[in-house]
This record gives C-alpha cells, structure tokens and sequence, in this order.
C-alpha cells in the first residue's frame, strides 16, 4: 500500500520535486556486550518524503534511539546504508552533519550558564556569525517564550522551558533535517503544546523536514506520517488515519452499571478475542481482534456499542499480545474489593493544610488529601507546580513548614527516619550507577535497603 512515507507530498511542487530527507536500505545495526551480539534494528527499509513530519514510535529498547544517532551520523550501520538528502552518512559525514539538528533525548543544557550564555556557545559550536545572531536569536525566543528569561541560569529553569531551550539551541543553524528524540519526554502536558508551535513555525517557514520519536501517541496523530518500530523491526508505516482505519468495527464500550468496573475490566482483558480492555470513566473500552468476536463478548459482558477507534488503539492492535497488559492472577469471576479495618488502620498518608516555603517562596502552598491502603493516587499538575517538593516531604527528605503529614502511621516531623525504612521512592532522575552491571545495581540497593542471604536473592530473582 502507497502512503506518505513513500510517495513525496504532491500538495506542492517544490516539495515533489527534492530528494527525499532520509532513504534507509537494508539497515542493520548490532551491539555486543560479552558474548551475546544483540541486533538493534534489522532490515530497516523506508523513505521520508522532505517537507513532511514523520513520528517514530515503538516500546522501550525498539530501537528509535539507535536510528537518530545512525542518521545523524554518529554511529556507522552493519550492513545497508542511509541517505540524508542523497548524502551518504558513512561516505560524506560532514555533509550530513551540515543539513541535520539533532536534538538527542537528554539534550547537554549547561546548567551553570544563563539563558543567553548558553545561545552564544551553541551559535559558537555550530559556526553561526556573529552577525547572523541578533535577529536569529531574538525570533527563536519569541517563538519559544524564552525571551524575559535570558539572564536566567538554565538550571533554575522548568523542565519545560528547558526542553524549549533546548529545541532553540538545535535550531540556531536553521538545519534542513531536525531529529528529535523523545523531545517532550517527562515535560507536562502544557509544556508540550507549546513545544508544538515551534515545531510546525520551523516547518512553514524554513521548509525543514522532521522527524521525531516519542512516547506520545497523541503526538504521532499530528503528523504526516508514523513509523512503527517493536524489536529492531519496522512493524508498519503510514499515515495515522491509515492506522486507525484498519479498526474499523473493532471497538466498542461497555456500561458496566453498577458492577465493579475493574473487575469487568479485568474480566474482558481475559477473554479470547480481545486485543486490549481500558477503563474509560464509568464504561471499558474493548479493541476485538476481529469483528466476528463482538457476539461472544456480548453474551458474556452485556451490550457493546461501537465507538471510532483511536491511534493508540492501532498501537495495541500492532502490537498484539507482546503488548498486551499482564493480567491480575485473582481469579476473573471475583470482583475487587477493599478489605477495612477501620478509618485509621486503612489510611497511609494524610496531609493536612501542608505548606512549603523556600525565603518567601512557596512551593506547597496549604494542600490537604489521604490515600488509603490499595489505592493508586495521581498527583498533577505543570511543571514548577510543586509535585516534586511534595513527594519529598513525604519521603522525609525535606521538612514540611506547616501542617502535619503522616505517612505509613509516622508523623513526619518527629520520626522521618522510621518512615523512610518503609517507603520505597523513585524520583525524577532515578539514580542508576551506569558503571555497574544490573546485577551489581541489584546487590548495591540491596545493600541499602539491608536485604541479605536467602531472601536477597529470592527478591532479586
């Protein structure tokens, strides 16, 4: 089947007629680590037309990484090859470093540098003159809502504006191709539509190709085109209405009334046919394999409406069963339930009227909620909105400056040491040390936590 990814855009001439942004032939990369060889993208074939926006999308460890950096030159292929607008990446490097901006998944800000200093010394490595920065600089942080910020060091800035300043920073030469790297990863949802703005200004002004991974699906539904990656493999490419149509028929909701809504869930994600089963609201959303199982379900569920299927539905249905969720072991006829043993006993954190104050800064400013023993708690907000400072109070690792929390039965002001033994945390940038082996990373936490002999090895196994 003919789509984007194949045929140039024929809405405009000029597009028609340039070569392609990227050719990828036969691509094949592996990484060896001991004496296991490991293939990192295998057979890889296909062609992004210029002008166009192409998403790149697959789970963790598909291999969307490993395709940036061999498309921005900064690893060789095993066997095939890659053009960038007919410039080899093995033959003619330099030519290909001159027509890309890469802005790679952890993008090196200079923390310790303002806003401006580090524009100079991205304009400084990338050859941009003198003369040619004033304007240049000036429309980029318009663009990017970075201009009051200039003087401010980078590493007192949001995670959002320190994705934006790093997207300007890649864009300072104006490349012909952008490859973006999971560009909105661990950025709030506000932050990431202003990210988008930017994005689709560089595509209508400067004619720039792009090509961006993410693990957003809604993102990938914005684009011109989506490539789907699972194992080193290209699993299927098209446009998104292409995805989406193929499930035409295949998805439905189910009113659960006053059942137990995760039990039906749990129920209808067990039985064959099924693709994919999510709560949404009051109903389950349920993705069939095939038109012909909507009457077994029915029998056993109760009615299904049809419902327009969704990107991310044709993602699970790619996917199949290597994606499909891990189902509880608690037998599916059971519903969940709660087991109380009173208010006191069931409650695990409570904070009450809790504020936070850095000088006369408020992070936390008079917030109060409680979360029960077996409940899932979501905490959200932009970021800068005080998530994090929060989290750390709770931990124990910051001192709240009013208000009371209690975590796991432990006042938090009197005894943090007692509460930490019994929370696990996993921050932002959980710190991994990218020394040592898994195994060595096990037995170091394991060594914190003060797990030892038998038991040790049966967590670990």
């Amino acid at each position: 089947m003919s789509t984007v990814l194949d045929q140039p855009n024929q809405t405009h001439a000029s597009k028609a007629s340039m070569p392609p942004a990227i050719e990828c032939a036969d691509l094949e990369k592996r990484f060896t680590s001991g004496k296991q060889t490991i293939a990192a993208l295998r057979g890889m074939d296909f062609t992004m037309p210029s002008g166009s926006v192409t998403a790149l999308i697959g789970p963790d460890g598909a291999g969307k990484t490993t395709l940036m950096r061999l498309e921005a030159g900064l690893m060789h292929p095993d066997r095939g090859r890659i053009r960038i607008f007919v410039a080899d990446t093995v033959v003619d490097p330099d030519g290909v470093r001159s027509a890309i901006g890469y802005m790679p998944q952890h993008f090196g800000l200079y923390e310790d540098l303002t806003v401006q200093e580090n524009l100079n010394l991205f304009a400084d490595l990338q050859g941009v003159l003198p003369e040619d920065r004033g304007e240049r600089f000036e429309t980029l942080l318009a663009m990017g809502g970075l201009a009051p910020f200039t003087h401010r060091l980078a590493g007192r800035l949001s995670g959002g504006m320190k994705q934006k300043l790093g997207l300007i920073c890649t864009l300072l030469r104006t490349p012909k191709l952008l490859l973006l790297d999971e560009p909105t990863v661990g950025v709030d949802p506000v932050s990431r539509q202003e990210l988008w703005p930017i994005i689709k200004r560089v595509i209508t002004e400067d004619g720039m190709s792009v090509l961006m991974s993410t693990a957003y699906l809604d993102e990938a539904q914005r684009v011109d085109g989506v490539l789907v990656l699972h194992e080193g493999k290209l699993l299927a490419k098209g446009t998104p209405e292409e995805f989406t149509q193929r499930l035409s028929g295949r998805v439905f909701t189910l009113d659960v009334h006053d059942r137990d809504r995760r039990a039906v869930q749990r129920f209808a994600s067990q039985q064959p046919g099924v693709v994919d089963a999510l709560l949404r609201g009051s109903s389950v959303r349920v993705v069939l394999e095939s038109t012909a199982d909507r009457q077994r379900l029915a029998n056993a569920l109760g009615q299904l409406e049809p419902t327009p299927p969704r990107f991310e539905d044709a993602f699970i249905d790619l996917l199949g069963s290597q994606m499909k969720v891990e189902t509880s072991s608690t037998p599916s006829n059971q519903p969940i339930s709660r087991t109380s043993h009173g208010h006191d006993r069931d409650e695990v954190i409570r904070v009450d009227r809790v504020c936070k104050l850095f000088g006369t800064f408020k992070a936390v400013n008079n917030i109060s909620f409680t979360v029960e023993r077996g409940e899932v708690f979501g905490l959200l907000g932009a970021n800068g909105a005080g998530k994090t400072t929060c989290f750390r109070m709770l931990c124990g690792l910051l001192p709240s400056s009013e208000g009371t929390l209690r975590v796991a039965g432990v006042d938090m002001r009197r005894a943090r040491s007692k509460a930490r033994a019994r929370i696990g945390y996993i921050s932002q940038g959980f710190a991994l040390y990218r020394e040592l082996t898994v195994t060595r990373n096990l037995r170091f936490f394991a060594g914190v936590y003060g797990l030892r002999g038998k038991r040790l090895l049966t967590r670990m196994d």
